[in-house]
């Protein structure tokens, strides 16, 4: 309030008069201009504002949150162009926003690489505004920073999971597949081919079986170090599962090219790799496909390359080959025939046929083999030799192999009811995977017993290559099954890898003379020895011997001269259904 005092003529106060006037609005808003100030001090965001009318837009002010998130004090900002903040590098996408917005005076928003004192980086997810006068007059920008460094690195930690392989850090399937596209598309524009190589490790289940999954964890590492040192900068490497590699090799204008990393690959991995102390040696069978030639996808190109690596496999392992058309006509023969062998075990279409085996002795049956046969319903009978490989290398010889072994202890029942025929076994052949089941025994047992058939006429075949590995087990499992009275026979001997040393181990009843000895019997000395050894080993052994494949009189007759009195073979009968 403004006034003025009158006196008297003694000097006494007369009257006062003045003006009153009302400041409550400029208390107000000196009031909500410190509440302001204060926001902006203890604000946990960067804070500044700029002059908008002068060049370069000088830094007027900054709160506490400027100075601690850049590490640049207020009077080491104050006057500068907050440029200075990106340091050199000034070509980023979020810039051109900010630029936009100050030029046409509006707000903006950018993600922004800044750079701190120390020069390091920080993210800065900045947003800035224009503050105008009575006018409308743009006189200042504030710019508002928040520091979102820790959720880049979290997001970026979280794709990088999701595109890469965490045990070897190598790009995954889906990563993968995004860079062949790319190598792809690169290749329409250049001219140049694409080399797709498929690498399957062989034998690694080896590894982690006998040192443990751990160990073989490392090998994939040290294997993951050594490939991607072999390979071009350009290339991309990954991890397609397990013991899986793909390698994608762009801009090829020399298919030797590729050939040369694909061997350099194979140097690396014959470098012995030390693993707790002992020296491991890693070995692959690899498949190269090439694009245009072989495939215009990833899918077709990777299913290309892999039809190459199965097929180096089926060479010996331990080598690359490169796709071919006949491969994968091969390859959709067999898939469609697996495809259909699952369907027939669930409608039912498969079917035991029996051959006989005759004692030269007393000229009667002495038993059957069962051999599965597939009544296809458009085909008609299949070959057991087109069906068996595909069973055996899916598993599906183990559901097979069950229904064979059940439907066999069926029918000895039913024989077992005619005095005829009550005193005929059945053999039945076992692969080397359904006998190495852990729960093999207990499937015998429970056939047996569901069945009601005896276990002394139930004969196992079984061949040598099931001796290569775990012969402990092999021997286990049969001691087991022997002690129920069942009988074994060794098949085909004399084509595999059995020693006479294992061969006394065996809890065997049979031998079984191969039909490629008996075959040319007649024409090759060498043949007749054989046949005359292997009878009187068995001889020696106790065990019977049974010459197969017999389908001349004068076949039966020269393998009775050289001992042996047991026969299988058209010549005593085809194999045919149970009811014929």
């Amino acid at each position: 309030m403004l006034g003025q005092v009158d006196f008297d003529d003694g000097g006494q106060p007369l009257r006062y008069s003045g003006v009153l006037r009302d400041i409550t609005e400029r208390k107000l808003a000196e009031q909500n201009l410190r509440i302001h100030q204060r926001a902006m001090e203890q604000s946990s965001n960067g804070i500044l504002i700029c002059d908008a009318g002068v060049d370069g837009l000088p830094i007027a002010y900054v709160n506490p949150a400027f100075e601690r998130i850049t590490g640049y004090p207020a009077e080491e900002a104050i006057g500068r162009s907050c440029r200075f903040l990106q340091g050199a590098d000034t070509g980023q996408d979020g810039l051109l926003e900010i630029r936009s917005a100050i030029r046409e005076r509006r707000e903006g928003h950018a993600l922004l690489r800044n750079y701190r004192k120390d020069g390091t980086l920080f993210w800065n997810d900045l947003r800035i505004a224009p503050v105008r006068d009575e006018n409308d007059a743009v006189t200042h920008f504030v710019g508002v920073q928040s520091d979102i460094s820790e959720r880049i690195r979290h997001e970026t930690a979280l794709a990088f999971q999701a595109s890469h392989d965490t045990l070897t850090g190598l790009p995954n399937r889906h990563l993968l597949e995004d860079r062949l596209q790319q190598a792809i598309s690169m290749s329409q524009r250049n001219g140049q081919s694409v080399g797709v190589v498929f690498i399957d490790l062989d034998h690694f289940k080896v590894f982690n079986d006998s040192i443990g999954h751990g160990a073989g964890d490392r090998i994939l590492q040290m294997l993951t170090e050594r490939f991607s040192a072999c390979i071009r900068d350009f290339d991309t490497l990954a991890r397609f599962g397990g013991d899986e590699f793909v390698l994608v090799c762009p801009n090829l204008a020399d298919p030797a090219v590729l050939v040369g990393i694909v061997e350099r690959l194979y140097v690396a991995m014959r470098q012995p790799i030390c693993i707790e102390g002992q020296d491991v040696q890693a070995g692959a069978s690899i498949g190269i496909a090439l694009y245009p030639n072989d495939g215009d996808s990833c899918s077709d190109l990777i299913k290309c390359a892999d039809i190459a690596m199965y097929q180096a496999k089926a060479m010996g392992r331990g080598n690359y080959q490169f796709y071919a058309p006949e491969l994968g006509r091969r390859t959709s023969e067999r898939l469609n025939t697996e495809n259909q062998l699952r369907r027939a075990l669930d409608q039912g279409e498969f079917e035991l046929y029996y051959q006989p085996k005759v004692s030269s002795l007393s000229g009667r049956v002495s038993g059957m083999e069962a051999l599965i046969r597939w009544n296809h319903p458009q085909r008609g009978l299949v070959p057991p030799l087109e069906f068996i490989p595909i069973a055996e290398s899916t598993g599906l010889i183990l559901p097979l192999g069950r229904w064979i072994l059940s439907t066999a202890c069926r029918q000895l029942v039913a024989w077992a009811a005619s005095p005829e025929q009550a005193h005929w076994s059945i053999a039945v052949n076992v692969s080397a995977r359904q006998f190495r089941q852990s729960d093999f025994v207990q499937t015998v047992e429970q056939a047996l017993r569901d069945t009601g058939a005896n276990p002394q006429r139930l004969e196992l075949e079984l061949t040598e290559s099931l001796l290569v590995d775990d012969v402990e087990g092999v021997i286990a499992r049969m001691s087991a099954l022997k002690a129920l009275g069942v009988r074994f026979s060794l098949d085909d001997f004399g084509t595999g890898y059995s020693s006479l040393s294992m061969l006394k181990r065996l809890p065997l009843d049979q031998l079984k003379i191969d039909r490629a000895f008996v075959r040319d019997l007649l024409h090759d000395p060498q043949d007749a020895n054989i046949v005359k050894a292997i009878v009187t080993l068995g001889v020696a052994m106790n065990l019977q011997v049974i010459a197969e494949g017999v389908e001349t009189a004068e076949q039966r007759d020269a393998l009775v001269n050289l001992g042996c009195t047991h026969f299988q073979g058209y010549l005593f009968g085809r194999p045919a259904p149970a009811a014929a």
